[in-house]
This record gives structure tokens, C-alpha cells and sequence, in this order.
């Protein structure tokens, strides 16, 4: 099968009535996959409040509905507790047999990550739900933390923005947008392209919900991966251009940082992060970033950038884009800090204020704010 068909997903931060609903069927979506939950009963026990009047609402209006579990397992008992946990709510729901059930595996918290997505998925299928998938971001595919060909008959659903190579030949879907407007998504909700039908395409065959007794959780000992460092917010920054920053996704930040809404962050918001930053040499686009703003604040022009980068309309960018920067890509600006005054910048930076105020035309040495950017 060759198709192209729209699904979103979403989870409780997003709405759940009818009218939203409606809203994504005529914009072209056929499915959608709610979060149900995260974690285990003995971990992170997290149950959706809202996944049944989504299930509810999707289903009036004719979406597929499929559920996600967002993984933490850190051994292959504990996947298969995850997995328990996930099917009990998934049952408790109305769910029956023909429901696609997702492992969102995108936080690499054990040695052999495809082993746990393995014991995860094969636990669902042993208490009745034969149809499984699993989810992740291209470099958790393309760097061997997951072998898409290891992972028998799971569907592969592979995160990229912005890109054009999935870097793998057996994605079954696509998520190509995380909300933020790729490939012309207007939703305002993660978007993805379904390529097998698995996400969108009744099979017209109804089963029955699983009577299948979930087992008693096995004893597991949680090992938690741990930040390695913290960011601090700044003006205009988005979740998910930091986790592209540090290798990672937003959803993997929100879930480390408690953050229910990934698009309610603000500036001077200290985040928990994993990973290490990009180097100095490369630059991500924020929300109102243009090219020619990009290179000013690099030393360089647009034109450069844009031969560099090989973009072929400099007017269009998009949040998260990877921007590379030439030579050591030292910025000769700097972006107000909480609590930064005109003469600790000029001073932390080998000249005086007079001279800052006159080259970013400061009318008011005392007023400064948070997020601004000055041309050092």
C-alpha cells in the first residue's frame, strides 16, 4: 500500500471536544493517537484524564482512533509492567482488539533500548492487542539506539521536522510537524503522514475487548536517566527548537521538566535538559528569526547563509531549522539576561556602556529588558 494519509496525536494538554474534532477531520486528517499513559503503576503512574472524551469525540466524527504509551522503562521487566499497565487502561476504555497500540520509545533509559521496545510491544500482543507500533525520533533510528529492522512486525513511526530523508527505508508513518507549522500543517497539533494505512484505514473488522487477566507487576528496580544540565530560557525560544538544540525531543523535555502545555514555556525558565548543546558553529531558528536578523547577529550576511545552507528563498525559514554558521560561529551580540545591567554587559565584555548605548541606539542606559538582544 502507497498512501499519504494525515493523523494527529495529541495528549491532555490539547483539547478534547467535538468542535476540535471536527476541526482536524476537515482539515484532511483520517486518524488520530491519544496518549492513555506514561510509566508504570509502580513509577511514574500517569493515566490521561481526558483520553475517553477524546475517544468519544474522535469516533463521532470519524477519525481512527488509535493510543500511545509514553515510555520510561529502564530493563525488559519493566517494559513489560509498562505494558501492562498501558493495556489495563486501554481495556478499561472500551478499546477492542483492532486497536493500533504505540510504544512512544524516545527516552533512552536502558543499554539495549530495542530489546525494551521488544518486550514492551510483545506483552501487548500476549494480552490480546496483536496490532503494535513504535515511536521515536530519526536519530534515535539512524544512530543504532533503535534498529527499525529489529523490531519484528512493529509499524515504525518516525519523528523528522524539517527534513527530507527519514534516513530509514521502513517507516510505515511519518510525524513531519510537532505543532509548529511543517509541510503547511494548520492543526496546531502534531501532524504525520501515514504511508501503510495502519493509522488511518479501517480494516472494517471489529474485535472484542482483550479478557485476557493482566498480570501482577514484576518486582524492577526504576534507574532513572538523569539531566545532565540546565537551560535558561530566552526570548523567543520554543520547546521544541531547544530539544533540537541538545539532540532530543520536546516531548522527552516536557515530560523531565513536569511541563504539562510544551507551548507555554517563558523566558527566564530554568529546564531540565539531556545531551549536550550543538556547537558554536550552528544556529536554530526561533520564532521570528529571519536570515538577514540570523546573520547580523553572526557578522555575516544573508546571502553567505544562504549559499551555505543551500536555501533557495532566504525570506523562507522555519522554527527548528538548522542554521550553519561560518567559521567558529562566535556571535557578536548578546541576549539580556534577569537581573543584566548596560554596565555588566559592557563591562563583562571589555568595553563601556556609553559605547553599547550608542551602537544599539539605547536612549536609556537603565532600561534594558529580558530577551534583548545587543550588538556588542
Amino acid at each position: 500500500m502507497s498512501i499519504r494519509n494525515l493523523f494527529a496525536d495529541v495528549s491532555d494538554y490539547q483539547r478534547s471536544d467535538i468542535g476540535f474534532m471536527q476541526t482536524l477531520k476537515n482539515l484532511g486528517f483520517k486518524g488520530i493517537v491519544i496518549k492513555v499513559t506514561e510509566g508504570s503503576a509502580d513509577g511514574s503512574n500517569w493515566v490521561s484524564a481526558t483520553a475517553a472524551e477524546k475517544i468519544r469525540n474522535a469516533s463521532k466524527v470519524g477519525l481512527l482512533i488509535s493510543l500511545y504509551h509514553f515510555a520510561r522503562y529502564t530493563s525488559e521487566a519493566d517494559a513489560r509492567n509498562e505494558a501492562n499497565f498501558f493495556v489495563s487502561h486501554a481495556k478499561a476504555l472500551g478499546m477492542d482488539s483492532s486497536t493500533l497500540m504505540v510504544d512512544d520509545a524516545e527516552v533512552h533509559t536502558m543499554a539495549d533500548y530495542n530489546a525494551g521496545a521488544m518486550a514492551f510491544t510483545n506483552q501487548v500482543k500476549a494480552l490480546g492487542f496483536p496490532h503494535t507500533s513504535v515511536y521515536s525520533m530519526k536519530s534515535f533510528f539512524t544512530s543504532g539506539v533503535l534498529n527499525s529492522h529489529a523490531l519484528g512486525d512493529n509499524k515504525i513511526w518516525l519523528a523528522g521536522y524539517g527534513i527530507t530523508d527519514l534516513g530509514i527505508d521502513n517507516a510505515a508513518a511519518w510525524q513531519f510537524d510537532d505543532g509548529q507549522g511543517y509541510g503547511g500543517n494548520r492543526s496546531r497539533t502534531d501532524a504525520s503522514y501515514d504511508f501503510d494505512g495502519c493509522f488511518t484505514v479501517s480494516t472494517g473488522k471489529t474485535g472484542q475487548v482483550p479478557t485476557i487477566e493482566v498480570p501482577k507487576p514484576e518486582p524492577v528496580e526504576h534507574k532513572w536517566q538523569s539531566a545532565t544540565g540546565t537551560y535558561t530560557v530566552q526570548w523567543g525560544d520554543t520547546l521544541s527548537g531547544i530539544a533540537a538544540k541538545y539532540g532530543t525531543t520536546y516531548q522527552q523535555l516536557a515530560a523531565i521538566n513536569g511541563i504539562g502545555n510544551p507551548n507555554a514555556i517563558f523566558p527566564g525558565q530554568v529546564l531540565k535538559v539531556s545531551g549536550q548543546a550543538s556547537p558554536q558553529n550552528t544556529y536554530y531558528v526561533q520564532n521570528g528569526d529571519t536570515l538577514s536578523g540570523i546573520a547580523a547577529k553572526y557578522g555575516t550576511t544573508y546571502q553567505t547563509l544562504a549559499q551555505i545552507n543551500h536555501i533557495a528563498n532566504p525570506n523562507i525559514i522555519g522554527v527548528g531549522q538548522k542554521i550553519i554558521l561560518p567559521g567558529n560561529g562566535q556571535s557578536n551580540a548578546y541576549t539580556v539576561q534577569n537581573g543584566d545591567t548596560l554596565s555588566g554587559i559592557a563591562a563583562s565584555h571589555g568595553t563601556t556602556w556609553q559605547a553599547l548605548a550608542q551602537k544599539n541606539g539605547i536612549v536609556n542606559p537603565n532600561v534594558i529588558y529580558v530577551g534583548q538582544t545587543i550588538q556588542i
